[in-house]
């Protein structure tokens, strides 16, 4: 793969398969989002983790935006104001996100298995991860405003990225594992420039509420 730069397009965390091998099915479970929350918007990519509250209409666990360092129950794929039925918002049909500002509880349908894999763009003020020292380790997320900029509201999703700001490391609470480089035609390893390489990864949920974060070797 020999690119000499890679396109900056963050989108969160994307599923691309799963570590068992079987037929990716897209199966989750759905969660809610309270109105209470007023501090993010909620997107389609965004890592999320259980708050230890439930929803009084549904008994659905309640989640928030996960914190750098922090335990995750899974990737929101879909965001509505229903926990049945479509998800949507009937007030605005072009919203496709929890905004931060809610009149009412948004549901949220989360891939919620330890197993999927995601792809996710590394982001941050460091310097670009490294070829020979990445891949097997953990790393933190960043939290990142979505990108807008030309894109239409019905296709918003996550600016989160994995965060170059610290090296990966074995710390077993970090996010994500780091399982290799995507590998696409479109994505490499980017030396120079040492900054803003945009590299994609393959990663796992490695601190992950459903099952425990796992010391890199």
């Amino acid at each position: 793969m020999a690119v000499s730069t890679n396109p900056n397009k963050p989108a969160g965390l994307a599923p691309i398969g799963t570590l068992t091998g079987a037929d990716w099915t897209g199966k989750g479970r759905m969660y809610c989002i309270p109105s209470s929350d007023s501090t993010y918007n909620y997107m389609q990519g965004d890592l999320v983790s259980l708050t230890g509250a439930a929803d009084p209409a549904t008994g659905l666990a309640c989640i928030s935006l996960t914190a750098a360092g922090s335990a995750a129950v899974g990737v929101i794929q879909a965001v509505g104001i229903y926990p049945s039925g479509p998800l949507i918002d009937p007030n605005n049909l072009q919203r496709t996100y929890a905004p931060v500002t809610k009149q009412q509880s948004y549901y949220a349908y989360v891939l919620d298995s330890p197993d999927v894999i995601y792809e996710i763009q590394e982001g941050g003020t460091g310097n670009n991860l490294s070829a020979t020292a990445s891949a097997g380790l953990n790393a933190n997320i960043l939290l990142n405003t979505a990108v807008t900029t030309g894109v239409p509201p019905s296709q918003l999703i996550s600016g989160t990225t994995l965060t170059n700001n610290s090296a990966p490391t074995t710390t077993s609470t970090l996010n994500l594992k780091i399982i290799s480089l995507a590998q696409r035609i479109d994505n490499s390893f980017i030396t120079s420039p040492s900054t803003n390489g945009y590299q994609k990864w393959w990663v796992i949920i490695n601190n992950h509420q459903y099952r425990g974060g796992v010391t890199a070797p």
